[in-house]
C-alpha cells in the first residue's frame, strides 16, 4: 500500500502503517476542531455537526486498525497511536454517561420523539392502580375503546377515580386552533365530543370511576400520569407543518418519560412539580365537572 508524500526512508510496509495511522489521527484531530467552530460560530443542521462528530470518533480507529489488518504488520507505534485516536470516543462516552446519570437524578428516564397511538395504548396497557391526563382532548386516550376501558376499570375507584382535564368542547381556542391549521372550524370539537361519547358509555356501561373536568384556556403542556410514579411530559404546537391537515392525527409532539425517584419530597422533583401543577389546575376548575350529558344533547 502506498501513500502520497512518504519519505524516501518510510518505504517498509511498518513504516508505512505508522505513517498512516499518524495521518489519520491529524484527521481526527481536524474534524474534532471543524466540529467546534461549526457549533460556536455557524448556523448548520444538527445531523452536520452530528454526523462530524460521529466521524471524528469512529473513522480514524476503524481506519488504523483495518490499515494493519490489510498490511499483516505492525508498527511498534501503531497500538499507542491506535489508542489515543480513541481517546474522544472515550472522553465523550464518560460525559455521555454523566449527562445520563444527572438527568436520571432529575427523574427523567427518557423521552419518545413522536409517540404514535401504539405508544399511548401501551402506557395505557401499563396503567394498572392510577391515571391522569392534562391535554386537550381524550381522542388519542379513546380510539381503542378495549384498552381505555379496561385500564378505566383497573384502575379508577372512588377513592381515586381516573381523571381527565380536557379543553371544553365550546372554547373558542378549538375553533380558531382548527381554522389556523386550514381544516373545517368544528374539526377539533367533533372530536373532542366524539371522545365523550366514549367516556359517556364507559361510565354508564362499565365498571371504574371517571371524572372529566374542562378549562378553556389555549393548551400548552400535555401530561400523563400512571401509576403515581411514572409521567409523560409533553408539548402542544399551533404551528401547522403542511396546511390543511391534521399532522398529528397518528402521533403527538416529543415527550419526556419522568419517572418518581423515591429519595427525594415530591417538591425536590421535576415529576411531584408536575405532580402539583396538575392537582392545582384539577382544583382550579372544580366547578366545570362534567355531568356526562352536556355538550352530547
Amino acid at each position: 500500500m502506498a501513500y502520497p508524500f512518504i519519505p524516501e526512508s518510510w518505504t517498509e510496509p511498518v513504516n508505512q502503517n505508522l505513517y498512516a495511522s499518524v495521518v489519520f489521527l491529524i484527521v481526527q484531530i481536524g474534524l474534532g476542531l471543524i466540529q467546534t467552530l461549526l457549533k460556536r460560530y455557524w448556523t448548520v443542521p444538527s445531523k452536520v455537526v452530528s454526523g462530524l462528530g460521529w466521524m471524528t470518533l469512529t473513522v480514524p480507529p476503524v481506519a488504523i486498525a483495518s490499515i494493519s489488518i490489510i498490511q499483516g504488520v505492525v508498527s511498534r507505534w501503531m497500538p499507542a497511536i491506535f489508542l489515543l485516536s480513541l481517546l474522544p470516543a472515550v472522553v465523550v462516552s464518560i460525559r455521555g454517561l454523566n449527562q445520563l446519570r444527572m438527568l436520571r437524578a432529575a427523574g427523567v428516564h427518557g423521552a419518545i420523539r413522536e409517540p404514535n397511538i401504539a405508544a399511548y395504548q401501551d402506557f395505557l396497557k401499563a396503567a394498572n392502580s392510577s391515571f391522569s391526563f392534562l391535554g386537550v382532548g381524550a381522542e388519542k386516550l379513546t380510539r381503542d375503546f378495549d384498552v381505555f376501558q379496561h385500564m378505566v376499570s383497573r384502575c379508577g375507584t372512588s377513592a381515586k377515580p381516573v381523571r381527565l382535564l380536557l379543553v371544553s368542547p365550546d372554547a373558542g381556542w378549538l375553533q380558531v386552533g382548527a381554522a389556523r391549521r386550514g381544516l373545517n372550524r368544528t374539526t377539533f370539537q367533533a372530536k373532542q365530543v366524539d371522545s365523550l361519547q366514549k367516556i359517556r358509555r364507559i361510565k354508564l356501561d362499565f365498571s371504574g370511576e371517571i371524572k372529566v373536568r374542562f378549562y378553556s384556556e389555549r393548551p400548552s403542556l400535555r401530561l400523563m400520569f400512571a401509576n403515581g410514579a411514572v409521567c409523560w411530559l409533553g408539548h402542544y404546537t399551533e404551528t401547522a407543518a403542511t396546511p390543511g391537515t391534521n399532522e398529528f392525527e397518528q402521533k403527538s409532539n416529543s415527550c419526556v418519560v419522568l419517572q418518581r425517584p423515591n429519595d427525594r419530597a415530591p417538591d425536590q422533583q421535576l415529576y411531584g412539580a408536575l405532580e402539583g401543577l396538575f392537582d392545582e389546575m384539577w382544583e382550579t376548575v372544580k366547578g366545570t365537572e362534567w355531568d356526562f350529558k352536556t355538550y352530547l344533547q
